[in-house]
């Protein structure tokens, strides 16, 4: 096949792209379109099923990419590399699956419901939720853990004290991605760091100039929120339906805590996560059968179908049946559409493409980091996953941050506020998908009541404009904008 190339008056025969070769920024920037693109017909025009959308986009991606000769083969291994990077976060999944619905049985989650709903008043609420899944977060450096833990068991009280689902998950979120950006045991801010080779602490420390006031505006909010229902009705027939509805179906005491203490130290202790989350079911199954006399059968096909208890109180039943592996089987099939769907643009190369595109755009240090921070969000829409965009980015941008005399502090804070906390943003993604999944939300529902997750990107957005908290590469802060001007 031969293409004309008229601004050099040459013809020249389209070839077989090589392993290892990439397409330029033009066509990646074409190639990421068209998948956006895909995604906005599919999803908004005519609200196509998630998991349809992203294979679509992926299929047609892989045609572009061959008719840009690149080999079937080279995408297909993309493919097997991205569902290969899936395996983890999958049999988490499957493990979170089983630990809620041992939770249940055990009357772990029960209990820590009924105290919750006693001692949180719904004024309170929201505010509290934010600040304990904060806590829980930076003490383990997990979201995941404890959204799926600790947010499981809010949700609950959130439905007991009548507060909407879509606002208690966005406090949920907000201080669970707090901790998980701010911990230093948390596997992102150890990336961010590793990537942008730079000492932990110090970019942990770094982070305060966009975090901070990004999460007091997230508290304030709750705060303010809470006084739409400082005056609920704390013994109205839900509150009291469900909490007798509880205490007639469990046997609730302290000893049914015992599974979130021992996973909280294991945590703690630095222990992996699917050990850990596994010595939590076993511990559950245990107090399970002495303290609710549950049947040892019905517990292990619960944690495999979910729990199904019939109480007598719908809105009990509602609360308690859920969990087991097949609750996280949608998730799981949007997780490895989504590797579907990055796998041309990872095979094409157009990732770096982009980037590169974007070091030599810029004019200015200042329009470079502007730059740097947006691709975060764009690449992560198209990738899915932040341990694709943030080696990226550390591989294409560290060296030019040197260049131009800013600290490599800048861009993994960059990383984290346009990548890490993003992540909930996208519903296609894994921990978008998570989140639905485990609390029953989708973003678009608690877009609006977390505002932590997006200011993150603005505050870092005005450092970088008017020099506040930026830092250069001998150590030193960069004079603020107003003061340079002043002087």
């Amino acid at each position: 096949m031969k293409c004309s190339d008229s601004k050099n008056g040459r013809e020249f025969k389209m070839k077989k792209k090589e392993a290892g070769e990439q397409v330029t920024a033009k066509q990646g920037l074409l190639l990421l379109f068209a998948a956006v693109l895909v995604i906005i017909v599919c999803k908004i025009v005519f609200n196509v099923d998630t998991k349809t959308t992203l294979m679509l986009s992926g299929a047609i991606g892989g045609i572009i990419c061959m008719i840009w000769g690149f080999k079937w083969e080279d995408i297909e291994s993309k493919f097997a590399e991205g569902i290969k990077s899936t395996a983890m976060p999958i049999v988490l999944l499957i493990v979170i699956g089983m630990m809620v619905a041992s939770w249940i049985l055990s009357g772990t989650i029960p209990t820590m419901t009924y105290y919750g709903m006693k001692l949180l008043a719904p004024g309170q609420f929201l505010f509290l939720s934010c600040i304990l899944c904060s806590v829980m977060s930076v003490c383990t450096g997990t979201s995941w853990g404890t959204v799926s833990t600790l947010g499981v068991a809010l949700l609950g009280v959130a439905m007991g004290l009548g507060i909407p689902i879509e606002m208690t998950a966005g406090a949920i979120v907000v201080g669970s991605f707090f901790g998980d950006k701010m911990s230093p045991l948390s596997d992102s801010t150890v990336l961010a760091a590793s990537c942008a080779r730079v000492n932990l602490l110090d970019h942990v420390k770094h982070m305060f100039y966009s975090t901070v006031p990004a999460m007091a505006v997230s508290l304030v909010l709750f705060f303010v929120l809470g006084f739409k229902f400082k005056d609920g009705a704390i013994s109205g027939a839900d509150y009291d339906e469900i909490l007798a509805g509880l205490d007639a179906s469990f046997n609730l005491n302290l000893l049914t805590l015992l599974p979130p203490i021992v996973v909280l130290v294991l945590v703690l202790m630095k222990k992996p996560a699917i050990p850990t989350f596994g010595a939590g079911i076993v511990v559950a199954f245990i107090i399970g059968i002495v303290t609710q006399g549950a049947d040892p059968i019905e517990m292990l096909n619960a944690m495999s179908k979910g729990v199904s208890m019939e109480t007598g109180i719908s809105i009990v039943d509602k609360l308690v049946n859920r969990g087991g592996i097949v609750s996280m089987l949608d998730t799981i099939g949007l997780i490895l559409s989504a590797a579907i769907f990055a796998a041309p643009m990872r095979a094409s190369g157009s990732v770096n493409a982009i980037f590169e595109a974007v070091k030599k755009v810029a004019k200015t240090p200042t329009q470079f980091m502007v730059l740097a921070l947006i691709m975060q969000p764009v690449l992560l829409v198209a990738t899915t996953s932040y341990f694709v965009t943030m080696p990226v980015t550390g591989e294409l941008a560290a060296d030019a941050m040197d260049e131009l005399g800013y600290s490599r502090l800048n861009l993994s804070r960059m990383m984290e506020d346009g990548g890490t906390v993003v992540c909930p943003l996208i519903p296609w993604g894994n921990t978008g998908a998570f989140i639905t999944a485990t609390l029953g939300v989708t973003p678009y529902e608690y877009f609006f009541y977390m505002p932590f997750i997006w200011l993150c990107f603005v505050f870092d957005m005005l450092s970088i404009v008017t020099g506040i908290g930026l830092k250069k590469a001998d150590g030193s802060m960069v004079t603020p904008l107003f003061k340079r001007k002043a002087s």
